[in-house]
């Protein structure tokens, strides 16, 4: 009887694109978590590890205070990279991009409910006429949002 297995594993044994792109995000993530061990506790919550390209290590921060504080850092940074090529390779340069964070849509505010002040009459005097007393304490109701 076949067990489930983990997606990662199954992806990982095939060949093609999937496979290596699962491949290839395993490897960020175990460098996105060394790269957090060698920043400064300060700089931590707000920088990322984008990408390794062509002895570039580039970096994602979410403003551009942080952005200018990491790059009067980043001398110090690369030494520590170079400290540790046996993880992060020969990287030569640090490029840090500014990637602000996506905040999520702040909720729409109800717009304020008004009626006209003949809209309230015709509706008072249609709840005097009316003998269901909820109905009638509903257009009551309606009736007072007339605008004063």
């Amino acid at each position: 009887m076949n067990s489930p297995r983990q997606l990662y594993k199954f992806l990982s044994q095939k060949k093609g694109n999937v496979a290596d792109l699962v491949t290839q995000t395993r490897i960020n993530q175990k460098l996105s978590q060394s790269l957090n061990n060698l920043l400064d506790p300060a700089l931590r919550d707000h920088l990322r590890l984008a990408n390794i390209r062509a002895q570039t290590l580039i970096l994602i921060t979410d403003s551009a205070a942080w952005a200018s504080r990491a790059r009067y850092f980043s001398p110090v940074l690369l030494q520590k990279l170079k400290n540790n090529s046996h993880i992060f390779g020969d990287i030569r340069k640090i490029d840090i991009q500014v990637q602000p964070a996506t905040l999520p849509p702040r909720p729409a505010r109800p717009l304020p409910r008004h009626i006209s002040d003949s809209a309230a009459k015709c509706l008072s005097a249609t709840a005097d006429s009316i003998d269901d007393v909820e109905l009638k304490n509903a257009l009551n109701r309606l009736a007072k949002r007339h605008n004063k």
